[in-house]
């Protein structure tokens, strides 16, 4: 698990900003953290991704409401997507020649930050999903009640690195960095 979490020296760090407008973030976060909240719930954001020296930009194209249905495991401290479900946001991220982002929630975190149970997840589902998706990179954030954490892999498959902001609207909403600093849940 280690090969996961890396630091960057401060030359090395990408700035990476996802861009998504008001509405949707309003309706992905009630579908996140519904006021009366008894399983972790997960989405998918479809996203065009800009690049340029030091700085990737993802765009918000569509979103994905994970049902239900779409959980092989679906508990207050873990979740994992069925087959189908998996197969179903890579083939239309490929689709629309886009990228994806993961989002889920946590309902127990004090600073909020991708869990070891996450993290295990990513070394199998990060690598398959850029493979996939020919190398497009691919996010991940954790959502909680106090904030979010984010992680982007666009180089490498085992490299993330942190995604730095989510633009919505005018605000600009910063990630806790809590896994990259080894401070897990």
């Amino acid at each position: 698990m280690a090969s996961l979490i890396v630091s960057y020296k401060e030359s090395d760090v990408l700035l990476a900003v996802l861009v998504m407008p008001e509405d949707v973030y309003k309706n992905m976060w009630k579908h996140l953290l519904p006021k009366k909240m008894k399983y972790e719930q997960a989405a998918f954001l479809f996203v065009n991704a800009s690049q340029s020296a030091g700085e990737i930009k993802l765009e918000y194209r569509e979103w994905y409401a994970i049902p239900p249905r779409g959980f092989l495991i679906q508990s207050a401290g873990h979740i994992e997507l069925n087959d189908e479900t998996r197969a179903t946001v890579i083939k239309k991220a490929h689709d629309l020649q886009a990228c994806l982002v993961e989002f889920h929630s946590h309902l127990y975190s004090y600073e909020v930050g991708f869990s070891w149970s996450d993290i295990s997840g990513f070394k199998e589902f990060v690598p398959h999903v850029m493979w996939r998706l020919k190398g497009r990179p691919y996010a991940a954030v954790v959502v909680g009640k106090t904030g979010f954490d984010a992680l982007i892999w666009s180089k490498a498959a085992n490299l993330p690195e942190l995604l730095s902001e989510i633009h919505v609207g005018k605000r600009i909403l910063r990630p806790t960095g809590a896994t990259l600093r080894g401070g897990f849940e």
